[in-house]
């Protein structure tokens, strides 16, 4: 964990920053649901190997919205036969309907009974605009598929190797696969929040300002102590920070509520994204754990990233005495 403190003079600070770049999960919604079905189990168009897009899908993002490089994928899919690795690709569009094939990476796919596969650490560079697709020979790989209420779902399937690619539309069709675009400022094809240990060359701005290295058994500031040995707390701090729980110094009885959230770029700029929660009273001064609960976008990023950098806005609402508020930085 890395943590710093950040001293909030007021809440609107909190969303009066403009949107800037920020990591992407493009495709599916939710890639560990089981399949209602596989892609070509009724039939796939006739060709050596195959290409699947999805090209629009309610409440998803289907297209990147900023540069920046692709770094992990996951899908749900089968071995049929042969030994020959799926791809996934990065497609981007050309004249007309057409498209190209201009990156790809193996996705590993051994279990015929179907399974989610994930793979981490790629580096390919995707443009705004570039989508995903996945890739595999016909017979040997299949594709897991959700039903959706039609029109919703509309994929596209084209023949490969193809430069463009002619594409045929479908519909009613969540494809079970997705990819996490981040940022990629310094153009090193290493994503600046889970690759780059420089946050891409960001700067002070980024790596000096906003966070300071912490690392677990490090020792914190000590606190003044009474006679009985407890310990007196100065002032409101986040000492500790996980997914579970925050540690927090309370210096008088009262309300804690806490939000840690994700900013939408490397400076800590809104707007922000929600992804835990916690709520308690506090009943006497000092050190008390405050148990997270995950919000609904908060499953669904912890879940495909292993290190998210995160803000932790704590209001403290101390017994006759005015609402303090505090914002500390955190990689959970």
């Amino acid at each position: 964990m890395t943590v710093r403190p950040l001293l909030l003079a007021t809440a609107a600070l909190l969303v009066s920053a403009p949107a800037a770049n920020a990591s992407t999960i493009l495709g599916s919604l939710d890639t560990t649901a089981a399949p209602d079905a596989f892609a070509c189990a009724t039939g796939c168009p006739v060709a050596p190997s195959l290409g699947f897009q999805q090209f629009a899908l309610k409440g998803a993002t289907v297209e990147a919205p900023e540069d920046g490089v692709l770094v992990s994928t996951s899908v749900h899919a089968k071995r049929i036969a042969g030994t020959e690795d799926p791809q996934i690709a990065v497609l981007r569009p050309g004249d007309g309907n057409g498209m190209s094939v201009v990156a790809s990476a193996p996705v590993p796919v051994s279990s015929g009974a179907g399974e989610r596969v994930q793979v981490d650490d790629l580096h390919l560079p995707v443009q705004r605009g570039d989508s995903i697709g996945f890739l595999f020979r016909t017979g040997e790989v299949d594709l897991g598929v959700r039903n959706r209420a039609r029109p919703d779902g509309a994929v596209q399937a084209f023949a490969t190797p193809c430069d463009p690619c002619g594409m045929d539309g479908g519909t009613g069709m969540e494809l079970l696969v997705d990819a996490v675009i981040e940022p990629d400022t310094d153009g090193d094809a290493m994503g600046d929040e889970s690759q780059d240990a420089d946050g891409g060359g960001l700067g002070l701005d980024w790596e000096d300002q906003w966070f300071d290295d912490f690392e677990e058994g490090d020792e914190l500031d000590p606190e003044p102590t009474a006679r009985s040995g407890r310990v007196v707390p100065r002032d409101l701090r986040l000492i500790d920070a996980n997914r579970r729980s925050v540690l927090i110094t309370a210096p008088k009885k009262g309300r804690l509520s806490i939000s840690i959230t994700l900013p939408a770029n490397r400076k800590g700029e809104g707007p922000f994204t929600t992804i835990l929660t916690g709520d308690m009273r506090v009943k006497r001064p000092g050190r008390v754990r405050l148990r997270l609960k995950t919000t609904p976008a908060g499953e669904r990023v912890l879940a495909k990233r292993k290190r998210v950098r995160t803000k932790a806005v704590v209001a403290y609402f101390p017994r006759q005495s005015q609402l303090e508020l505090l914002m500390r930085s955190a990689r959970l």
